[in-house]
């Protein structure tokens, strides 16, 4: 094998985390008084992308019911918040609805952290979280009906 064989690849890898890194954060309006508050902590690297990408489009289905705060984990701000709710090392995704990251979905403990369950991180790597989107969804649909 030539030895050269790994430099196309490590450049495109290169690319493409600086391509990820340099794409546009989501919307971030920030908390609305009288909402369900969701608010997300996050890595904006690949192969996270794609769960954002979810998760925007799942809160914009509630209108003005939900409101989002987007943290990019690798900012200041985001670090700051990070640390006001005590995620320490490397958190991939952190979701809190309304404070909370932890709930009873179906009878079963879920935690909205890190990846959704299922979700394909790329070269063949599959998530392992116990979330999903679905999970996500039925908090909200619970937490906009009261």
């Amino acid at each position: 094998m030539n030895k050269y064989f790994w430099l196309p690849v490590l450049a495109l890898w290169l690319t493409a985390c600086g391509a990820a890194n340099a794409a546009a954060e989501p919307k971030n309006p920030g908390p609305k008084p009288g909402t369900v508050t969701v608010e997300i902590v996050y890595l904006n690297h690949p192969p996270l992308r794609p769960v954002l990408q979810d998760v925007e489009k799942l809160l914009a289905t509630y209108g003005g019911r939900v409101s989002g705060a987007w943290y990019d984990f690798d900012t200041p701000r985001g670090a700051d918040f990070a640390k006001a709710k005590g995620l320490t090392g490397h958190t991939p995704l952190a979701i809190f609805v309304n404070g909370s990251m932890d709930f009873k979905v179906d009878g079963r403990a879920v935690k909205f952290y890190s990846f959704p369950q299922g979700q394909d991180m790329g070269m063949g790597m599959v998530a392992d979280g116990d979330w999903t989107i679905q999970d996500l969804q039925r908090v909200l649909d619970q937490a906009t009906s009261q």
